[in-house]
């Protein structure tokens, strides 16, 4: 029984609410933050990797539930495809590859997005980070598929300080292109809406927030101290600076989870993390033990660092869930 609850809770997420009766109050209807980590390989965390600082993702990873088989695409695309719809990318025709800047590929618009359904419950919904799943037409974008609100891009590899991608500049504000953020890392920009967007929640809704940060995706960029204070026992420079972007990460999570704390939104709320695919060892990704990276199909590119982690929802915190998942099981 314990077991079966774990799963239902573990694997499935979104289910939790929509067996809820839509008219119960928020308090049976958990909060709901879906943070993705972009490239971050199987041992590119503290709790595998002593080297890397991630204090926060290593506690809540610890006092929650480790996903040790939680199995992700090889890609970008065709895992998120998977989290927002629930579908295998096959069924989406999103199995190839990554869209591109210039391609008119999207999610089909005629699958219900787990925003969707979580609205269609009492749920407000918000997208801080990257999409990458279509805007060929706004109807293919965030808050056309769910969404409330959306600060974040479109597409992949932007840098992180200017924004562009190619030739052009890619970070919106829902529709509207965001010039005020232009140099400012991206980890700051996310992490200050989303505190922005809990400070001003209504308590009588319950929230779902998705978190796809743009860490640690390349290019390979953070500021130096991250790298200068958590990272100097690195001798190789690639490796260096990929450690003080996990480190940025964390500490935004950590702020994000301070704001949720100090807003009375943690004692009824599901953390989930999880990678998008393995990490790229050709930008000092790190999956060891596993064999391969990013785009292959061995366990170093479709085997996730993920967990969950609740202080009240969970029944059996500070273990490692061994069953297999896959990333459609959140919806």
């Amino acid at each position: 029984m314990v077991t079966m609850y774990v799963c239902v809770f573990v694997c499935v997420a979104a289910c939790l609410v929509m067996h809820a009766d839509s008219r119960s109050s928020s308090a049976s209807r958990p909060n709901v933050v879906f943070i993705v980590a972009d490239d971050l390989g199987w041992s590119d965390v503290g709790w595998r990797d002593p080297n890397m600082h991630t204090p926060n993702l290593d506690r809540f990873a610890k006092e929650g539930i480790i996903l040790n088989n939680s199995y992700v695409q090889p890609l970008c695309s065709p895992s998120r495809s998977a989290f927002m719809s629930g579908y295998f990318p096959f069924h989406t025709g999103l199995q190839h590859s990554v869209i591109t800047p210039e391609q008119q590929a999207y999610l089909p618009g005629n699958l219900t997005t787990l925003p969707q359904a979580l609205k269609s419950l009492g749920y407000e919904t918000h997208a801080i980070g990257k999409w990458h799943l279509g805007f060929c037409d706004w109807k293919y974008t965030p808050t056309y598929r769910g969404f409330d609100s959306f600060l974040g891009y479109y597409n992949a590899a932007e840098d992180y300080y200017n924004h562009t991608v190619g030739h052009g500049y890619d970070l919106r504000d829902n529709k509207e292109v965001d010039k005020k953020d232009d140099g400012t890392y991206s980890a700051y920009i996310f992490a200050d809406r989303a505190r922005d967007i809990i400070e001003q929640h209504d308590k009588s809704k319950p929230l779902f927030m998705y978190l796809p940060f743009q860490s640690v995706h390349g290019p390979l960029e953070v500021p130096e101290i991250y790298e200068t204070r958590y990272c100097s026992q690195m001798t190789n420079t690639t490796r260096k600076t990929k450690c003080g972007m996990v480190a940025i990460l964390d500490e935004a999570i950590g702020n994000v989870t301070s704001d949720l704390e100090a807003a009375g939104l943690m004692d009824n709320l599901l953390l989930i993390f999880t990678t998008d695919n393995g990490g790229p060892v050709w930008d000092a990704g790190y999956n060891w033990p596993l064999r391969g990276a990013k785009s292959t199909l061995w366990e170093g590119g479709t085997r996730g660092t993920g967990f969950v982690y609740s202080k009240t929802l969970l029944t059996n915190q500070g273990t490692t869930y061994q069953g297999l998942m896959h990333a459609v099981d959140w919806f």
